[in-house]
């Protein structure tokens, strides 16, 4: 009777290291992808810190249906993603409007024209050059309008 006893408590010893070999694995991988995330968070925080934008200039025309902005990068983050970007304008009290980036695109749309003086990243908006971006609409004239980075820091302006 002793062996039996002796063999039972073998595999139950057995069993409790597997199964806490299978709990520490668990918690390490576990621990591994929050450290990820928070480590991720931390680097898209940073970059949210260094990124500002100011709206310095306008110009309406009126009979095209379009709004011509100037944006500054007043940060120290190299602006990339324009296709993430967002534009709102407001127009006679009504909700404001989203425009979506399209290149050349209809209205209700909005595309950037230039960056000047564009030498450094061509085609991204580093700090301390200024994007002209056309934005077209329908109905009356835009009164308002904000510009929004792909990290969310945005800038609006009084037109």
């Amino acid at each position: 009777m002793s062996a039996g006893s002796l063999i039972a408590s073998a595999v139950a010893i057995i069993m409790i290291v597997v199964a806490a070999y299978a709990v520490i694995g668990g918690t390490l991988v576990t621990a591994e992808v929050v450290a990820d995330a928070q480590s991720d968070q931390v680097r898209q925080q940073e970059a949210r810190l260094h990124t500002a934008i100011a709206i310095v200039g306008h110009t309406l025309d009126a009979g095209a249906s379009t709004l011509y902005l100037d944006v500054e990068n007043t940060g120290s983050e190299t602006i990339l993603a324009f296709d993430e970007m967002a534009v709102f304008t407001l127009a006679g009290g009504s909700a404001p409007v989203y425009h979506a980036y399209e290149d050349g695109g209809g209205s209700g749309t909005w595309s950037w024209l230039s960056i000047e003086p564009d030498t450094v990243h061509p085609h991204a908006l580093d700090p301390g050059e200024v994007m002209n971006l056309s934005v077209r609409y329908d109905g009356g004239a835009p009164e308002w309008a904000q510009v929004t980075t792909p990290n969310g820091v945005y800038d609006s302006a009084y037109l």
